[in-house]
Parts: structure tokens; sequence; C-alpha cells
């Protein structure tokens, strides 16, 4: 677990990289790519004490009159989703293995055949949070690419959780900006088809976790970012010593750290945020072998496009498990543009 906390300035990074060995020019070169951002630290909360267009992980969303807790429609490969689940209950009842046994065969296969039913059907989005720009906005760190007002709220299937490198997947999450004057919000009760899917030990309705007091930082380029220009990636002791410096910092899936980060670099769990999202994002399937087509080598030339947004990691008070983190990533003419329609929520894990 690192306990080493992202810098509040360049000037810290700075020096802190110098520590690294890398060359003089590298270092100034790095502190001047380094993003600012907003790091989000959150607190065990009451729902009803929780001011309605706060910043808040889990609990219930404050949504315009009007406005219904977000739906996905089933997704456009139903039928090979469904297989798959149905697949897997068959094969439990056929030879269950030691695990299954502990709490009964028969509830783990028929909670496949759900699944099964559910990818073909209208179903709702588990609710990960709401962000209040405003507020965020008042942090020196907040980048102004972002709008200043409203809100931005995230739903994702957390159930079904599904893969990032399919353009297929692409209904099971959603990424709202909401404008609407605080005094218009209305707070959503819980879907009940979210409410029967969810128990005291496996849950998609997570408890509110409003956000304490936002402060900025200044996060650094991870080595895999498609706009690295620092040193040649072969040149494999600099390699070394960045990366040591840059998981030093720790990762979005650890606990005892703030985890939560509005803009600025992700702490990648794994490769591929930018470029996944860029393929899947213009109609091609990453499950295919696609990475040595024509059309994908011209698309990964404007890669490095791809940013940020948020960054949803592990948190005692909502409940998200240690066991990886969600990014918001979109390109920077989505953003400039608020279509933050086009969104992409990628799932990583370590």
């Amino acid at each position: 677990m690192a306990d080493t906390p992202l810098p509040p300035d360049r000037e810290t990074l700075a020096r802190s990289l110098q520590a690294t060995g890398l060359p003089a020019a590298v270092v100034a070169h790095l502190a001047a790519q380094a993003r600012p951002a907003v790091l989000m630290p959150t607190t065990a909360g009451d729902e009803d004490a929780i001011p309605a267009g706060a910043s808040k992980l889990g609990g219930r969303p404050d949504l315009p009159q009007g406005m219904a807790w977000s739906l996905r429609p089933p997704y456009p490969d139903a039928d090979r989703r469904a297989q798959y689940y149905n697949r897997k209950a068959d094969d439990l009842l056929a030879d269950p293995p030691s695990w299954a046994r502990t709490k009964g065969v028969e509830w783990f296969s028929n909670e496949h055949r759900a699944k099964a039913q559910a990818v073909a059907t209208d179903f709702p989005l588990a609710f990960f949070g709401q962000f209040n720009l405003a507020e965020l906005a008042q942090a020196p760190g907040f980048d102004p690419v972002f709008p200043t007002e409203g809100r931005l709220l995230v739903f994702y299937d957390y159930w079904i959780e599904p893969e990032e490198f399919t353009p297929e997947a692409a209904v099971g999450w959603r990424v709202i900006w909401d404008p609407s004057p605080v005094a218009e919000l209305v707070r959503a009760p819980v879907p009940q088809a979210l409410l029967a899917i969810s128990n005291d030990k496996w849950s998609c309705i997570f408890p509110p976790a409003p956000v304490t007091t936002p402060h900025s930082v200044i996060t650094p380029m991870p080595l895999n970012d498609k706009g690295w220009d620092a040193f040649s990636l072969d040149d494999r002791a600099k390699a070394l010593a960045y990366n040591d410096w840059f998981y030093a910092f720790g990762t979005p899936d650890e606990g005892k750290r703030d985890n939560h980060q509005f803009g600025g670099f992700p702490q990648p769990l794994q490769n591929g945020l930018q470029a996944r999202s860029q393929l899947v994002a213009n109609g091609l399937n990453c499950r295919d072998d696609v990475w040595n087509t024509a059309q994908a080598k011209a698309l990964l030339e404007s890669a490095a496009q791809w940013r940020l947004v948020v960054q949803i990691g592990a948190d005692p008070h909502a409940r998200f498990a240690d066991v990886g983190a969600y990014y918001v990533m979109m390109r920077e003419t989505d953003i400039a543009t608020r279509r933050f329609d086009r969104a992409r929520v990628v799932y990583q894990c370590g």
C-alpha cells in the first residue's frame, strides 16, 4: 500500500522526480505535462442530511423533475450474452465447484439465469455518484475544460459489469451532465429491480458517501499514456525509475487513500484506457484481432485525445470494493462540446 500523497503543485512534483535521477530536462518536461486534478475524499453519510445536488458517491441521485432513474435498453448482442449466462448456469449444475456448494449451486445457477433474462430487457443501472461541478470548480486544481455549473452523474450496469472492449457494451453505462437549478432537483427512489438483486452480502445499491473537502493535486502522466514523449520507453533504466516513482503514489484500488478524482491523469491498473476507448468508440471490437489493421492503426494515432473525467476507486463508506476502479473517459472535443453522452466507463482490476 502506497503512503505517498500526490503532490499539491508542480514544484513539489519536480522535486520528487529529481530524486529518481532522471535528467533535469526530462524532469522539467514531465512537470510541465502534469495535469491538475481535484481529489474527492468521502465520509459515511445519512441520505436525508446530504443537501440536494451535493457531490457524493452512492445513495440516490438528485434528478430534475420528470427525469427517471437511468435504464439501459437490451444489449444489442443480448443473444450472445444470454447464451453465456445460460451456459454458466448449466455448467454449475453439471459440475458444481467447491465454492458454489457452500451457498448452494441452485442459487448461483438461478442468478446466471436471471442475468440471461436481464441482458435482453430494459434494466436500471446502478448509481455510482454525482459530482457538483460548481463546488469542485472552487478548487484551484479544477480544469476549466469542464463545465463549472450543474452536476455530473454516473450510472453503470454493476450487475453485468459490461466489458469496455466491445461496441455493444456502451448501453451499460450513462454519464449525464445536468445543469438544472438545485431547487428543481428531486431525490429519486431506488428501482425495485435493483432492490430485488441486492442483499446484505452483495448489493448494487451503495450507501451514500458525501464528498467532504475536495483538494487540488498535480497528477503525473502514466507511462502508458498515448501522449507520452518524455523519453523513449526503450530506455529501460529510465522507464523503471519513472514507473517505480509513479506507482509510489498508489492506485485507486487501495484502502486509506483518496481514490476518487475529477480530471487530471488517471492512475491506471491496466494498459489500454485510451486505445480501447478510441477503437471501440469508432465501432471496432477489440475482442477481435483488429490491432494490426490499417483502420486501427490510423485511429490510434489520435488516441491521446481521450482523457480522464472521473476516477472512482475503492471506498469503505460507499462500499466500493478494493478489487478495481472505474474510469470515465472522454475525447477532449466531446468535453468541449459537452457531449457527455459519448463518455465511456471503463472498469479495470489489478
